[in-house]
């Protein structure tokens, strides 16, 4: 458990996940890299481990991996929104 609080108290996991619940937003890596001002690779590692810890599923869609959130990761993904609105309002 202390690994996933670790993984997600840095902020480009954090990000990636709130972006991941905006339903506005396309959903693969290169375009959640440049949301987030994270490199490729970077977002690819990222997105790895948020699939380790069963959050996310990818799916191929010709050449690009669409990234969807499971059950957990959408609780996740709330959860980190919410906290994100109480510090704007901080």
């Amino acid at each position: 458990m202390e690994e996933l609080e670790d993984f997600f108290l840095n902020s480009k996991p954090a990000k990636i996940m709130v972006k991941l619940g905006d339903r506005t937003t396309d959903n693969y890596a290169s375009s959640l890299s440049s949301e987030v001002d994270a490199t490729y690779a970077h977002t690819v590692r990222i997105i790895a481990r948020m699939e380790e810890f069963d959050l996310i599923k990818t799916e191929k869609s010709g050449r690009k991996k669409i990234i969807k959130l499971t059950e957990d990761g959408k609780d996740v993904a709330q959860d980190l929104t919410c906290l994100y609105n109480k510090f704007k309002r901080i």
